[in-house]
C-alpha cells in the first residue's frame, strides 16, 4: 500500500497513525481477533513489525486498556510496548509479540517437552498479579472499581442459559427444571462471590499468552479487574481450547499453593468452584458466537468443555440433587 492508495481495511485515521508510524508505504493486513469487538492490524514495512489495535470507541487515560497497561507495567508482567495512540479515534498502536500464542505452540508435538516450563512461567505471573497487582493501582483504576463479583457471574450465567440451553441447544426447560437450573445459577455465582479477591487477568488462557524464545508474553489486559483469587487460574488449567494431562494441572495448582501459602484441599475446592463457573461461561460464548456471529469454528471447543463441566459437577457432592437437570440441559449437547 502506497501513500496514494487508501486501504479498504481500516478507517482514516488508521491508516494515517499507520503511515506515521512505519511510512509511507506501510503494508497492512487485518488477524483475527477471536471474540473481541475490537479490530486488529499487523503493520509491515518499516525496521520491525506493530500492532494496530482499533477500538470501537474513544479512548482516555481512565480507560481499561491504559490503566492495566500501566499496572502491569509497574508489576513487571511481560506486556507489549506501547508507541503511538490516537485517543479520539480510539486506536492504539503495540509492539507486536508475534503470532505464536501457547495454545499454537503446544500444538506441535515437537514443542511439548517445554510445557512445564512455560505452565510455571505462567503461574509465576498468577502470583505476580496476587502479590503485587492491586498495590499498583490507583484510585480510579478500571480495575478498582471493576469486579467480578455474584452480579456479573449470575449475568454470564443467564447468558449462558440463553444462548446454550435455549438457542444452541433448542431447549426450553419445564417450570420446575428451570427453577431448578435458576437455583443452581444463584447458588455457584454467590459461592464465587464469597472467594477473597486479588488483581486478575480475567482471561488467563492460552490464546492470550504468546510465545516468544521460549517466554511468555500477555495480550488482552484490558479486563483484568479484581476477582477470585482462583479465577486466572481456573482460566489457565481449564483451557476450554486445550487438552492438558492432569498430572499437570494438579503439579501447577500444587506449585500455586506453595507459592501463595495457601491451604491445599481448601484451594483445590475454590478452584474447581472457580473452573464450574468459568466453563459455563465459555459455553456460553461459544454458543453466542456460533448462533449470533456465525463463528461455528467455537463449537469445536464445547465438547471438551463439557467434559470440564461433568467432571466437576462429579466431583463435588453438593451437585447430587440437581445433577439429572445439570446433564439433560448442559452436558447433553450434541453438536
Amino acid at each position: 500500500m502506497t501513500s496514494g492508495q487508501p486501504s479498504p481495511l481500516i478507517s482514516p485515521p488508521a491508516l494515517a497513525l499507520a503511515r506515521r508510524a512505519v511510512g509511507p508505504h506501510v503494508r497492512v493486513a487485518e488477524i483475527a481477533g477471536d471474540a473481541s469487538t475490537r479490530r486488529f492490524y499487523r503493520l509491515t514495512g518499516g525496521a520491525s513489525t506493530m500492532i494496530l489495535m482499533e477500538h470501537p470507541g474513544p479512548l482516555d487515560e481512565e480507560s481499561s486498556f491504559y490503566s492495566n497497561l500501566r499496572i502491569m507495567s509497574a508489576i513487571g508482567a511481560p506486556v507489549p510496548r506501547l508507541i503511538d495512540r490516537d485517543d479520539a479515534a480510539g486506536l492504539v498502536l503495540v509492539e507486536d509479540l508475534g503470532e505464536v500464542t501457547l495454545q499454537r505452540h503446544l500444538m506441535g508435538k515437537a514443542n511439548r517437552a517445554g510445557t512445564r516450563d512455560l505452565y510455571r512461567q505462567a503461574c509465576d505471573l498468577i502470583v505476580l498479579f496476587h502479590r503485587e497487582g492491586m498495590k499498583a493501582t490507583q484510585e480510579g483504576d478500571f480495575a478498582r472499581r471493576n469486579a467480578l463479583d455474584r452480579e456479573r457471574f449470575l449475568a454470564e450465567l443467564d447468558h449462558f442459559h440463553r444462548y446454550f440451553v435455549e438457542r444452541l441447544g433448542a431447549q426450553q426447560p419445564a417450570a420446575g427444571e428451570e427453577a431448578i437450573l435458576r437455583s443452581f445459577y444463584d447458588d455457584l455465582a454467590g459461592a464465587c462471590d464469597r472467594l477473597p479477591r486479588v488483581y486478575c487477568h480475567r482471561d488467563f488462557q492460552s490464546r492470550n499468552l504468546m510465545v516468544r524464545d521460549g517466554r511468555l508474553a500477555l495480550i488482552d489486559i484490558q479486563d483484568a479487574r479484581q476477582g477470585p483469587y482462583t479465577y486466572d487460574a481456573a482460566s489457565l488449567l481449564r483451557d476450554s481450547s486445550l487438552d492438558l494431562e492432569e498430572e499437570l494441572v494438579d503439579e501447577m495448582l500444587a506449585c500455586l499453593g506453595r507459592e501463595l501459602a495457601l491451604p491445599a484441599e481448601e484451594f483445590r475446592r475454590h478452584f474447581d468452584l472457580m473452573a464450574l463457573q468459568r466453563n459455563i461461561k465459555d459455553l456460553g460464548t461459544f454458543a453466542y458466537q456460533s448462533t449470533e456471529r456465525g463463528r461455528r469454528e467455537y463449537l469445536e471447543y464445547v465438547p471438551r468443555t463439557i467434559r470440564f463441566v461433568r467432571n466437576a459437577l462429579l466431583r463435588d457432592r453438593r451437585y447430587d440433587t440437581p445433577y439429572a437437570v445439570l446433564d439433560r440441559f448442559i452436558l447433553h449437547y450434541r453438536a
